[in-house]
């Protein structure tokens, strides 16, 4: 079985930053703990990441089948939003299960 190598997009990247920043404000103590957590989230879809399922979104936009894996440690879910190319998993979203799908939001 061969592993991928797991590149985090930049929109992955900015949606890390804002929850950060929202757990400096709320709960700074719990920073590290869910940065680890997430690490270790995404380590995983190094291995079989088409186990996960399809997100809501797959289908609406391009080719590439957009799957999710949820985070599902402090402070609440999350949704990892990932494409699996030939030779990477591209994270290309991380984002809060209480947040509208992509395709339903009017801010994204």
């Amino acid at each position: 079985m061969e592993d991928y190598p797991v590149i985090i997009d930049e929109s992955a990247r900015e949606d890390i930053g804002s929850v950060v920043d929202w757990l400096a404000e709320v709960a700074p103590h719990k920073i590290g703990e869910w940065l680890d957590n997430l690490e270790e989230t995404l380590s995983s879809l190094s291995r079989m990441p088409e186990r996960c399922p399809l997100a809501p979104e797959n289908g609406k936009w391009g080719e590439e089948c957009v799957r999710q894996l949820l985070f599902d440690r402090y402070p609440s879910k999350y949704r990892v939003l990932f494409t699996v190319q030939k030779d990477a998993v591209h994270v290309v979203q991380i984002r809060h299960g209480a947040r509208p799908w992509m395709h339903e939001s009017s801010d994204d």
